[in-house]
């Protein structure tokens, strides 16, 4: 008789073939229903309250897979794949979700049939790679100085938020804002971090504004320092301006006290020549990453010169691109063309905060929108939003290409992939397949969201693409009706549905080769 052999410690679970895929699938299924119904301008919001009884209300896919607790590895590689799409693209995440669980749901399906999932990640494979031709193809190119495409990209990526009511006003608000930081180097996106949002409390958010300039959360460092400085001089430093001290412990023997008095000048003198290199400068505002003692801020608001301190680097980086200034760490090198400039610095409260503004500035790269509000989580959830815009705008000026949304470009990819895949032989043609109903997936959850009929509408969107011209043909949600979505003004970047069926496809067919789950014994089994 043959003897077992054992590999695996005792308690180790095992989890083979269909089973393995199932628990796979069905965690990925249960994160696409939190979201699902969240797409689109008449989404529902998902309210979801943490340990300790705090409550955010949203309809930010992004948002929502954030704060939800997940044990489980192929719903964390979902979510994963979510937030991806949210650092490259600032838009999207919900549909990728979508696309991703529709992919696996109809490669299950296949699988049940008898299908080994081998020719099935082949044809999702062919079926990624034709739509990335296509979408390469057919989308609109475009100027990055086409204000009107640009507010209309703002405006789509609004449509389903919280300040829809508002979305013409922070349309206009975030291009000039974005094109306030973009340079000649096609890499906008990865600036858009240089436009700060200060939240404030305020009547409505139409009272939000632009600043040419930038806010600090900081407070002077001496309560008698000016509120406010015109035609400032600023320099930034990264010094500590305070007496130095030894790196070893020390004793001074003093015999005669007039000795103690010579000590102290010699102090006095170190502050004074650091006051002496500002002032000879024309210095009238020091922005500093660290310490500076109350005493030597007591000499600069004798003199008239405004300070902070212990900025972070993201704020030091703020500053200087605002006033385009040379950050320093040897005052003694201290120069003239390092100074930056701004026509008025000022230091306010907002709401309970303290701020120094910066404004006034020489061809800013670096902005802030003051974003005001009624309510707190109306606030909260506007910031969110706004970045999201931000993001996309900057996307869509790097790439210089878009598509018509309100599913347009996923029923016309779906008709297309239909057609490439009758000129496919073997198992890979159901997949392909496979991919074209998993794309049409999108549009009918928004029809779905939107409280409309699917059948109906989903009939009548595949018979309005038949031609070329019909490429942008979709559901525009807010008035019901089926357009050509691209003279609506409904637009997204190319870049977001390349992303989708990039990660969405990637996504499928990791999941799919999984073929057996080994848990340790005491861990949770994926999937459940």
């Amino acid at each position: 008789m043959s003897v077992p052999i054992i590999i695996l410690k005792e308690g180790t679970e095992e989890t083979k073939e269909r089973e393995a895929r199932m628990q796979n699938i069905n965690a990925i299924k249960a994160i696409t229903q939190t979201v699902k119904s969240t797409l689109g301008p008449k989404g529902m919001n998902k309210m979801l309250v943490d340990s300790v009884g705090d409550v955010t209300i949203t309809n930010d896919g992004a948002e929502i897979l954030k704060l939800l607790d997940i044990d489980n590895v192929a719903a964390n590689m979902m979510v994963n794949i979510a937030k991806s799409i949210d650092e490259d693209i600032g838009d999207g995440t919900t549909t990728a979700v979508i696309f991703s669980a529709s992919l696996l749901e109809n490669a299950l399906e296949l699988i049940e049939q008898g299908i080994h999932p081998k020719p099935i990640t082949h044809g999702y494979k062919l079926a990624a790679d034709k739509a990335l031709k296509i979408i390469g193809d057919i989308a609109e190119k475009i100027s990055p100085d086409d204000d009107k495409i640009l507010m209309d990209a703002a405006r789509t990526a609004m449509n389903s938020k919280d300040i829809v009511g508002v979305k013409d006003y922070f349309a206009e608000l975030t291009v000039k804002a974005v094109k306030h930081i973009s340079g000649d180097d096609g890499n906008t996106f990865s600036k858009v971090g240089n436009v700060k949002i200060v939240k404030t409390p305020g009547k409505s958010l139409k009272e939000t504004e632009l600043i040419n300039g930038v806010y600090i959360q900081k407070e002077k460092v001496n309560s008698t320092m000016p509120d406010v400085i015109k035609n400032a001089k600023i320099a930034v430093i990264r010094r500590k301006l305070d007496i130095v001290k030894t790196e070893f412990d020390a004793q001074i023997k003093i015999s005669n006290p007039a000795d103690i008095q010579k000590f102290l000048d010699q102090e006095d003198k170190i502050l004074v020549d650091y006051l002496k290199i500002f002032k000879d400068l024309g210095v009238t505002v020091i922005v500093n990453n660290k310490d500076i003692s109350d005493k030597f801020g007591a000499y600069l608001a004798r003199e008239g010169i405004a300070a902070v301190k212990n900025l972070s680097d993201s704020d030091m980086k703020a500053v200087t691109k605002a006033i385009d200034a040379n950050t320093v760490d040897d005052l003694h090198s201290l120069s003239e063309e390092d100074l930056g400039f701004a026509e008025n610095v000022k230091f306010e409260k907002i709401a309970k905060d303290e701020y120094i503004l910066f404004t006034g500035c020489k061809n800013p790269k670096s902005v802030s929108i003051l974003l005001k509000g009624g309510l707190d989580k109306i606030l909260s959830s506007a910031e969110i939003t706004l970045h999201d815009v931000l993001s996309v705008v900057a996307k869509v000026m790097d790439t210089k290409e878009v598509v018509a949304g309100g599913g347009a470009i996923y029923i016309e990819l779906a008709k297309r992939l239909r057609e490439f895949a009758n000129n496919i032989s073997g198992k890979e043609q159901l997949a392909v397949n496979a991919f074209a109903i998993a794309l049409e997936e999108i549009p009918k959850t928004l029809i779905k969201n939107a409280g409309l009929d699917e059948i109906e509408n989903m009939t009548e969107l595949r018979a309005a693409h038949k031609t070329e011209s019909d490429k942008w043909k979709g559901i525009d949600t807010i008035t019901n009706e089926i357009g050509d979505n691209f003279e609506k003004g409904i637009i997204e970047p190319a870049a977001l549905v390349n992303h989708v069926i990039k990660a969405g496809s990637e996504l499928a067919n990791l999941i799919l080769r999984v073929d057996r789950i080994i848990s340790a014994k005491g861990s949770r089994p994926p999937g459940l």
